[in-house]
C-alpha cells in the first residue's frame, strides 16, 4: 500500500520535482561559477576582492587589461614556439599591469615596457626559431637555451607582492622553469618588499626602471643580494642634472611629496639636499604635499604664494608627473609673473613633453627641464656612447612589430636591457654544455658579477657595466627642457646627453680615451 502511494504521489508531482531540481542545480551551478569567477580570473591568475584586479603569473593568454592585449598575444605567440621547440627556461616580467589613480606611471608606459620585453625575448630566441645562424651579431650573445617570457602582476602599486611571488618562486620548477625576474616595477616599498622575498628565494632579479637609492642601501647593508639594475640611481641623476645644468643658481627651493611609500620622492628630496649646496647655492625652506592625504591641488595654492615671496630662481620638484602637471597650472596663475622659474624634476619613464596637460599647463616664464633615463633621442645626439647594431636592432624591431617609429620610450629600452641582462646572464650559465638543467637562479646570479669592464653588455639605453652591488656605471641620462609656447612634436626634442661623473661608458673598441670612474660601491 505504502508503495502504492508512493507511486502514485510521484506520478502527480513528477513534473515539479524535475523542474525544482533543475532549479537547483542552475543555482548550485551559478552559485559555484560566482565563487569561483569572482576569486579566479583564469588558471594561475586569482582576482582581489577589494579591487577586482587579477593578479599573478602568466604565459601571455590572459589580458590584463585590454590595451595590453596586442603585445600579450604576441609574448603568448612566442612563448608556444619556444614550448614546440623545447630546451627553455623561463623569466618572469614582473610590472604592475592593472593600474589605478594611484599609480605612478601610464598604461600606456606599461605597454611600451611589456613590448620591449617582448622584443629582447624575440632577440634570444632569433637564432633558433628563426633559422639564423647563431652568433654574437645575431642575438644576446648566445643562441641556448630558448627563453619564455611569463608577464606577472603583481597589481596597482605592488600590493599584492606577495602572493604573486610565492607563484614565481613555485615557477622555479618544471614546466615553467623561471630562473630570473626581470622588470620590478617602479620604486615602492611594495616593490621593496618583493625584491627582498625574491632574494631571499635566492632568485636573480634585473630591474628596468627602479631608481630608488633605498635598493642600493639595502644591498650595501646585506638585506638582499642577486639585484641588477639598468638605471642609474636617483642620486646619479640629481648629481648629473645639478653639476652640467645648475652651476649658476643661486637660490634653490625643494617642492615635495611627502608620501613616504613613494621612495622615488623621498629619494630625490633627500639626494637634492645633499648635492646642491656643493654649488655653492642656497637651499632655501622646502615646501611640502602629501598624496596620502589626497589631491594635491589644494596644497599648491599657498605653495605658490610662498614661491612668490622666496623668489627662487631654481624649483627641484620631488614627486611624480600628475602632481607636476598640478604645480604648473597653478604656477601659470600665479600673482608674482615676473618671477622666472626654472622647474627641474627626475621621471623615471614618462616623456613629460609628450603629455598633453604638462605642456598645456606650462606659462610663459616657467621652464621645465627633466631627465629621462633612455630616450630614443639620444642616440642620434651621442651616437658615440651607444652600440650601433643594438639601436639598429631595437628600431627596426620595434617599428617592425609594432609600427611604431617613436621606439617607444623609456620604459622600452629598459625593458629590453633588462631582459636582455637577464637572458645574456642565462646563456652564459649555460656555456658550451647544452644542457638545461645547469641554468639555475643560483648558476644565473653568479654571472651577474662577471659583467663589468671589458665584458660589458651593449643595451639600447647605453653600455652596462655593473658595480660590486649591481649598479650600471657611467650611464648616459638624458635631459630635456621645454618652454611655454614650443611648438615642435616630442620626437623633435633634442636633449642634452651628461652623466653623474662627466664621463659616459662607450665601446673600448670606439673609444680608446674612455676611462671608467674607478670605485665599487
Amino acid at each position: 500500500m505504502g508503495i502504492y502511494l508512493e507511486q502514485t504521489w510521484w506520478r502527480k508531482n513528477r513534473r515539479k520535482v524535475l523542474v525544482l531540481s533543475a532549479v537547483v542545480l542552475l543555482v548550485t551551478a551559478g552559485v559555484v561559477t560566482w565563487v569561483w569567477q569572482s576569486r579566479w580570473c583564469a588558471a594561475g591568475i586569482q582576482r582581489v576582492a577589494e579591487t577586482g584586479e587579477c593578479v599573478g603569473l602568466s604565459d601571455g593568454s590572459f589580458e590584463f587589461h585590454p590595451d595590453l592585449s596586442g603585445v600579450l598575444a604576441k609574448i603568448e605567440e612566442e612563448n608556444k614556439r619556444v614550448e614546440a621547440a623545447g630546451n627553455y627556461v623561463s623569466i618572469a616580467y614582473l610590472a604592475p599591469m592593472t593600474l589605478t589613480g594611484e599609480d605612478t606611471i601610464t598604461t600606456e608606459a606599461t605597454r611600451n615596457g611589456l613590448q620591449g620585453a617582448y622584443l629582447a625575448q624575440v632577440r634570444a630566441n632569433d637564432p633558433v626559431l628563426r633559422g639564423q645562424p647563431g652568433s654574437r651579431k645575431t642575438g644576446w650573445g648566445g643562441d641556448f637555451p630558448l627563453i619564455r617570457l611569463l608577464p606577472t602582476n603583481p597589481g596597482s602599486q605592488f600590493q599584492q607582492w606577495a602572493p604573486v611571488v610565492e607563484q614565481i618562486k613555485a615557477a622555479r620548477s618544471t614546466p615553467d622553469r623561471v630562473v630570473a625576474v626581470a622588470g620590478l616595477g617602479q620604486s615602492h616599498e611594495g616593490t621593496r618588499s618583493a625584491v627582498r622575498e625574491l632574494s631571499a628565494a635566492g632568485i636573480p632579479m634585473v630591474g628596468a626602471t627602479i631608481t630608488a637609492d633605498a635598493f642600493t642601501e639595502d644591498e650595501s647593508a646585506g638585506r638582499f643580494s642577486g639585484l641588477v639594475r639598468v638605471a642609474p640611481s636617483n642620486t646619479e641623476q640629481v648629481e648629473a642634472v645639478v653639476q652640467q645644468r645648475l652651476n649658476g643658481s643661486r637660490r634653490a627651493m625643494l617642492v615635495q611629496d611627502e608620501n613616504q611609500s613613494d621612495l622615488l620622492a623621498t629619494d630625490l628630496a633627500s639626494a637634492f639636499n645633499e648635492v646642491y649646496p656643493r654649488t655653492g647655492g642656497q637651499l632655501l625652506r622646502p615646501e611640502t604635499y602629501n598624496t596620502e592625504l589626497g589631491s594635491s591641488a589644494n596644497a599648491f595654492d599657498p605653495i605658490v604664494r610662498n614661491i612668490c615671496v622666496a623668489k627662487p630662481d631654481v624649483l627641484f620638484f620631488s614627486g611624480r608627473y600628475r602632481d607636476l602637471s598640478t604645480l604648473l597650472n597653478v604656477l601659470a596663475e600665479r600673482r608674482c609673473p615676473d618671477v622666472e622659474l626654472r622647474v627641474l624634476t627626475l621621471d623615471s619613464v614618462v616623456d613629460i613633453a609628450g603629455v598633453d596637460e604638462i605642456r598645456s599647463n606650462l606659462s610663459p616664464g616657467t621652464t621645465v627641464e627633466y631627465t629621462h633615463l633612455s630616450s630614443p633621442a639620444a642616440w642620434d645626439v651621442a651616437p658615440w656612447a651607444f652600440d650601433r647594431s643594438v639601436v639598429e636592432y631595437f628600431r627596426s624591431g620595434y617599428f617592425r612589430e609594432f609600427q611604431d617609429d617613436s621606439a617607444g620610450d623609456g620604459m622600452a629600452t629598459t625593458s629590453f636591457d633588462a631582459v636582455g641582462v637577464a637572458v645574456t646572464a642565462i646563456q652564459r650559465a649555460a656555456g658550451t654544455t647544452h644542457d638545461v638543467d645547469v641554468v639555475t637562479p643560483k648558476s644565473v646570479t653568479s654571472q651577474f658579477h662577471r659583467m663589468h669592464g671589458t665584458d660589458q653588455l651593449a643595451g639600447a639605453s647605453g653600455f652596462l657595466s655593473f658595480d660590486c652591488v649591481g649598479h650600471p656605471e657611467d650611464k648616459p641620462i638624458s635631459v630635456f627642457s621645454l618652454e611655454a609656447g614650443d611648438p615642435r612634436p616630442t620626437s623633435e626634442i633634442r636633449p642634452e646627453v651628461v652623466s653623474a661623473s662627466g664621463r659616459i661608458r662607450t665601446d673600448p673598441k670606439d673609444a680608446e680615451s674612455y676611462v671608467p670612474t674607478p670605485r665599487c660601491r
